[in-house]
Formats: C-alpha cells, structure tokens, sequence
C-alpha cells in the first residue's frame, strides 16, 4: 500500500529521467545479486542497493515511483492559506462528483486502465497533507475548495515528469487547483523521497550510457588544488547505485598558498558521464556516497 504523502509544503517538478534526487553529499572514492562491481563497492553501497532488492523491474506496467508523494501543490496567494494547508485546515464548500472505477493512464510501457480512488478519498489525501500541530499560534481561516474535477496533472517521476490522472481541487487561493492523483495505490511503489533516488539528465538509446546530475568539486581557493570527479555504477538486478570519486588533483591553479578566501554556501553541480554493464530498464537509480 501506498504511504500517506510527504507533508512538504513546496513541490518540485522532475527534470526529464528525474530520479528522486536531492542534494547529494560531496562524493568519496572508493544486495540483491548479481552487482557489478562488487569488488570495489564499499559497504555502504552494497547495503544501499539491498534496501531496494524488492523492486518489482518485471512488473507490468511498472510500477510509478512518484518524487514528492500523490498530492501535488503549486503555491497560495497568501500566508494564511499557506498555513490552513500546512494544517490541513481545508472546507469543502461543493460537492464531490462521482467517480470512475478506473482511469486510461500512459505510461512509459503503453497506456492501460487502473483502477482509481474516489473524489471522496482523494480529499481525504488532501487534508492529510496537513498537521493540525504545525505553525503553532496560528489560526487561519479554512482553505476554501469550490471546485472538484477529474482531470490530468504533471508529477514528477524517476522517468521524468509524467501526466497521470488526478483530481482537481480549485481553491481561489491556490495558484493552480490542488492536484492529487486519481490511480489506486497499487500503481505506484510506496518508496520514501529519502534522497537516495537520483537524477538522469540524459539516457542513450543503447540505455547503457546515462548523464547525471551530482555535486561539482569544491572551487579552489588561491593555492589550492584543484580535483576533479568522475561517476561510476555499482549495479544489481533491481538498481544502479551511482558514486563519485576523485580521479585527480592537479597542483594549485594559482600561486598564493595559505591565504584565506570568502566560500558561498552555494551547492554547485556538474554533470557526469557514466557507462552500465547493461541497459538501465526499469531498474532504479540511485545516488551512492561513501567514504574514501
């Protein structure tokens, strides 16, 4: 079964092949069998891609793995409607329409029928978003919803944003209606947006070769040298964990050793090339750190 949504008040979308990537940690050198590369995977690794043994790659149609959970929100017009959401402080001021048993839905392996959740629970999805115990001291009018309609919305998947059917809730302080997807549980593969989940900016068509998305080395400072990074894939039958490691350091760029200079706390990122054993499928991506 599918877990309640993440109470996260601002969702990103997913930038194409997008694989539950948040911010991952700078990178060290360095199950479900078989890996690849087992011989040079550190522990970490391995325990990493065993957490996620049980992927279903042989399901069809595969399950979605959803970034930010089923509920989708675009921002509010105000900070009280901003925090009647947080609280899930919502009234239903229309009537919930009927609902279809199932919806038509395209999806990376053809376009199928699934069975779909009701109006009805579907808000139910939505006040739980809230917690009534958040913002303490506040106490802001309800979240007026005078609308509700079964449409379509764009989420944000590990292949990519992905129109899915949803239920549409219109609140006049809600930038865009309220979007919460309309398929039962059963359609999605209940896994935490835990920052694992990494993101692919780009796939060859041999689906072996993968740009991804991952921290940049430090900029040097005066008399500092300077390293660069490198991508490699430790793999299983359900995953592909992928890590960085330093493949050189050059002298200083510049003369100046021992003077201090201003950092920004700013997270930069680069892109990396990285080649697999063998085609990506429907296995999922991850994002591996270790130490070195």
């Amino acid at each position: 079964m599918m877990h309640q949504p993440t109470r996260v008040a601002a969702r990103l979308l997913a930038v194409p092949l997008l694989v539950l990537a948040a911010c991952a940690p700078a990178p060290g050198p360095g199950a479900a069998a078989p890996l690849v590369g087992e011989a040079a995977a550190p522990d970490d690794v391995r325990d990493l891609l065993a957490r996620f043994a049980d992927f279903p790659v042989d399901r069809t149609p595969r399950p979605i793995v959803l970034f930010h959970g089923t509920v989708k929100e675009s921002g509010y017009t105000s900070d009280d409607a901003k925090i009647a959401m947080s609280q899930g402080r919502l009234e239903l001021r229309t009537t919930l329409p009927g609902s279809p048993a199932t919806v038509r839905v395209a999806l990376p392996d053809g376009t199928v029928e699934l069975p779909a959740i009701s109006a009805r629970q579907a808000y139910d999805r939505l006040v739980a978003v809230g917690d009534p115990a958040g913002a303490p001291g506040a106490s802001p009018p309800p979240l007026q919803v005078t609308k509700v309609a079964l449409g379509e919305a764009e989420f944000g998947t590990d292949r990519g944003p992905m129109t899915l059917p949803a239920w549409l809730f219109t609140a006049p302080e809600s930038l865009q209606p309220l979007a919460v997807a309309a398929l039962a549980d059963d359609a999605f593969w209940p896994v935490e947006p835990t920052g694992e989940l990494l993101t692919a900016t780009g796939l060859a068509a041999d689906g072996m070769t993968l740009t991804v998305r991952l921290p940049a080395p430090d900029v040097p400072c005066p008399g500092q040298p300077v390293t660069e990074y490198a991508a490699e894939a430790v793999e299983s039958a359900t995953a592909v964990a992928v890590r960085l490691r330093i493949v050189a350091t050059s002298p200083a760029a510049t003369p100046g050793g021992g003077v201090d200079c201003a950092r920004d706390a700013m997270m930069r990122f680069a892109q990396y090339p990285v080649r697999l054993a063998r085609p990506l499928g429907n296995r999922l991506l991850l994002s591996a750190s270790g130490g070195f």
